[in-house]
């Protein structure tokens, strides 16, 4: 699932091609398991000549803002992606009043699009990016959890836009075993994994994202974060601190990569 840096790439890619657009039509390519709430028709009825006037970012989600004060939302799920070409799993087709569409893609149909007349309410927990974020608050977060910290970077509800390739990052960098308790860790360790957290997801955004299957930007285009990953996906592999074989395990359904010399 794309994570904070590859809806983030894609945000800084598509932004600049659909601000100050109309939209003049809508198109549907069997995609009513996409489209909540309102069908093709409906949707169109909705946002046909309506000004895209910014594209934002919350968590996971895009969000395209419309000059009448409502809201498109585009979850790209498992394999979805927001393009401005189109590619065989098309599923949306929105078209511009310059002659140029954007696309709405999704070759396992678990993405989402949405329209609301009003700005998103989205529970979701803060923006590990945001100057708010701080150490300080992400200890009061995880204060009285009893959860193992792996899972807990996972819920959107506590923390925004980290998925499972970016927290196990962050917990090697960080030396934090995947399978500690929250309420285990240390003041010193809260605020090396919250430094983590930031460079992981830093480092993701500004090499475009991580492509292990299916990610791709707005081009079209793969990421560049998956040759630099230091644990995720390189089971059997030698650490690149201490050369101990990484080892993957299974936390809440969810692979999880880690050297259990270095994060013990």
């Amino acid at each position: 699932m794309p994570e904070l840096p590859e809806v983030e790439t894609i945000r800084r890619d598509i932004e600049p091609f659909v601000k100050n657009k109309a939209i003049k039509a809508v198109r549907e390519y069997k995609a009513k398991r996409v489209l909540r709430g309102l069908g093709a028709k409906g949707l169109e009825k909705a946002i046909k000549g309506k000004t895209i006037e910014r594209v934002e970012r919350r968590g996971k989600y895009l969000i395209f803002k419309l000059d009448s004060g409502g809201c498109l939302l585009i979850h790209l799920g498992m394999t979805g992606k927001v393009l401005k070409v189109p590619d065989r799993f098309v599923k949306v087709e929105f078209k511009l009043n310059n002659g140029k569409s954007f696309y709405f893609s999704d070759i396992r149909m678990f993405g989402r699009v949405q329209y609301f007349d009003h700005y998103p309410v989205l529970k979701l927990g803060p923006e590990p990016l945001a100057d708010d974020f701080t150490a300080e608050r992400f200890g009061e977060m995880l204060r009285r959890r009893k959860a193992n910290i792996k899972n807990l970077l996972l819920d959107q509800k506590l923390l925004a836009g980290v998925g499972n390739i970016y927290a196990s990052e962050a917990l090697y960098l960080s030396g934090i075993s995947p399978k500690r308790k929250a309420t285990s860790l240390t003041k010193t360790e809260i605020f090396k994994l919250h430094k983590a957290i930031r460079r992981v997801l830093s480092e993701g955004i500004r090499h475009r994202g991580t492509t292990i299957s299916d990610y791709q930007d707005a081009s079209g285009k793969s990421g560049g974060y998956q040759h630099r990953l230091r644990v995720y996906g390189r089971s059997g592999e030698a650490c690149p601190k201490c050369r101990s074989a990484i080892k993957r395990i299974v936390i809440g359904q969810r692979s999880t990569f880690y050297c259990p010399k270095c994060q013990k």
